[in-house]
């Protein structure tokens, strides 16, 4: 893909490209977005543009076999605030686990993750429960997480991720086995389910889904109450799982948005953000002392400004991380080092290292606040935004695009939550 060539340049800038190379304007960004919506495939849709311009591309349509971009949750405070903008929702839990996307045509089955990249052979007992599905065709959206099969306990995020290693994989699915919990339907059959309400989605995931232990319907209940969605969200915590995804049941599937008609809620700790953020390592500063046997003692993050199609800065991090973990992040540093400040960074201060725009880590913040240092937000009436006490809670972010990071429009969103007298319940 381009993204793979390291081109320094996003694909929102490509869609621009291409408008501008047929019409001479951004007039056909949106037909182009759409079609990459929903087939991801940047090199389709310039060759269906040109040979067969915008009627070509609301041509093509879904398929299986052909990752279509996830719909993603928005952020909303409290389940008091999820009730007064959604009304009735249907309430899922939120897993701590790996995103797939599974597909099922006349060549088998194919699985794709989050940032659509092929995890087919990563969980052969996935492939082999989706092959029994009774349909000729589909795709199913859903969350993949290991689990221990005596204890029927979820295992770390770790060991979903040990998948990735190239050997061992049969050894592992029989000590440490994955289940995909179901929670979307988006074909089947030929048909294009995604302009139906979740509602019906969800009824035709479990005409799909069948009792097994590798495919599980993900469990749905209904309200209009924030009491009850209050117990729902402490009963999934309790539960070792992250929170829970609250659904309109009227909205259909829109590829690649992330808007209002899912919401997700997670543990909200007292003198916490209500949520983490993903975050892109944009540089890092030598270490010094005890740090410098590490090669990087802080990261330079920042955040991705979807409007710009660029990155911005948003913190420095320098504590979360344990020794070994200091180690391990300047591993995966080492092969996006660059020499000079990559065309996408939108920066005021320089670290000592600039890195392309690629990894994406999980930090927890005490709040947001503005900042004349950091890019992310600002503008000529504006300061930027900073975060307050980050911390990183997690590497694991393999399966995100720096794309997929938490957006500006996000930020100043949290940054407004944080200041409302419903948060301080």
């Amino acid at each position: 893909t381009l993204g793979k060539m390291r081109l320094g340049i996003g694909d929102p800038t490509v869609l621009d490209a291409l408008s501008f190379a047929r019409a001479g304007d951004r007039s056909l960004r949106p037909v182009l977005e759409a079609a990459y919506n929903r087939t991801s495939d940047l090199g389709l849709i310039a060759r269906t543009l040109w040979k067969d311009g915008p009627a070509g591309l609301e041509a093509l349509k879904v398929r299986a076999g052909q990752p279509l971009r996830p719909q993603l949750a928005e952020r909303l405070p409290n389940p008091e605030a999820v009730i007064k903008k959604l009304g009735t929702v249907g309430v899922q839990p939120k897993y701590d686990g790996l995103r797939v996307q599974i597909h099922k045509d006349a060549d088998g089955v194919k699985i794709f993750s989050r940032n659509l990249e092929s995890m087919t052979e990563m969980f052969p007992e996935l492939v082999t429960a989706a092959a029994g599905l009774a349909a000729r065709s589909v795709i199913l959206d859903g969350e993949a997480i290991a689990y221990d099969p005596d204890s029927e306990e979820y295992v770390p995020f770790q060991e979903t991720t040990a998948r990735r290693r190239k050997e061992g994989i049969s050894e592992l699915a029989t000590r440490v086995p994955i289940r995909a919990f179901i929670f979307d339907a988006m074909f089947r059959d030929g048909t294009d389910l995604t302009p139906l309400p979740y509602e019906k989605r969800f009824e035709i995931v479990q005409e799909l889904v069948g009792q097994s232990d590798t495919l599980v319907v993900a469990p749905l209940t209904t309200t209009d109450s924030a009491e009850v969605l209050t117990r729902d969200l402490l009963d999934n915590i309790s539960r070792g799982l992250e929170g829970v995804v609250a659904k309109r049941l009227d909205s259909p599937y829109q590829a690649g948005a992330r808007n209002f008609n899912w919401v997700k809620l997670k543990r909200n700790t007292s003198g916490q953000l209500n949520d983490t953020i993903d975050v892109v390592l944009l540089g890092y500063y030598r270490g010094k002392g005890k740090r410098a046997e590490f090669g990087a003692g802080a990261l330079l993050a920042g955040v991705y400004d979807a409007d710009k199609d660029e990155f911005v800065t948003i913190t420095k991090l320098g504590t979360g991380l344990s020794d070994q973990g200091w180690r391990e992040i300047h591993k995966r540093m080492a092969g996006f080092e660059v020499d000079d400040k990559p065309a996408r960074i939108n920066s005021i201060v320089v670290p000592d290292v600039w890195l392309e725009p690629a990894i994406v880590v999980e930090v927890l913040a005490d709040e947001i606040t503005p900042s004349p240092r950091h890019t992310a937000g600002m503008s000529a009436d504006h300061p930027g935004f900073a975060l307050r006490f980050p911390r990183i809670v997690s590497l694991r972010t393999e399966d995100k695009k720096p794309e997929d990071a938490t957006s500006v429009r996000e930020i100043r969103e949290m940054f407004q939550q944080q200041r409302e007298p419903s948060r301080q319940r």
